[in-house]
């Protein structure tokens, strides 16, 4: 026989705060997965819910399952880390001590080189430069790092 309370508790409405309780960990273990960065995915965590509620009336729940569209939602969200990753949040929140001290070409080319998986070769492509300036700036980024992790 079925309680008064487990009656209720699978007939509890869907909200915003229904969807953050049963998906917000596992959307997280997304994200990090995606960013690679944890103070940057619950950043993203935090836009992803935003959004859902400014348009949970909007969506048609019923068209596909509430984790895909919530992973469709954040990808929405990460569409602009992944655009302009010069002037993702780590440079203008100077969230990053080591990032502070770098000149923002070294940091353009650090966040391609090191948070994108860019190739030397595809960064001089990407940014239009060439081969032995990217690589100095690489140098120079590693040092203001190993130089700032000695102290």
């Amino acid at each position: 026989m079925l309680k008064k309370e487990d009656t209720l508790l699978k007939n509890k409405p869907l909200t915003v705060y229904s969807l953050y309780d049963e998906y917000a960990g596992m959307l997280l273990g997304y994200l990090i997965g995606v960013v690679k960065n944890k103070a940057i995915a619950e950043d993203y965590l935090v836009k992803t819910f935003s959004s859902l509620a400014k348009n949970f009336n909007n969506i048609n729940w019923d068209e596909a399952s509430k984790w895909c569209h919530l992973q469709r939602i954040a990808k929405n969200e990460l569409l602009a880390y992944y655009e302009n990753p010069n002037k993702h949040e780590l440079f203008t929140n100077s969230q990053n001590q080591y990032l502070d001290k770098m000149t923002e070409d070294q940091q353009l080319v650090f966040n391609y080189f090191y948070f994108h998986k860019k190739t030397v070769s595809q960064l001089c492509e990407e940014i239009n430069t060439s081969e032995d300036l990217v690589k100095k700036l690489l140098k120079e980024a590693f040092s203001i790092i190993r130089k700032s992790h000695e102290r």
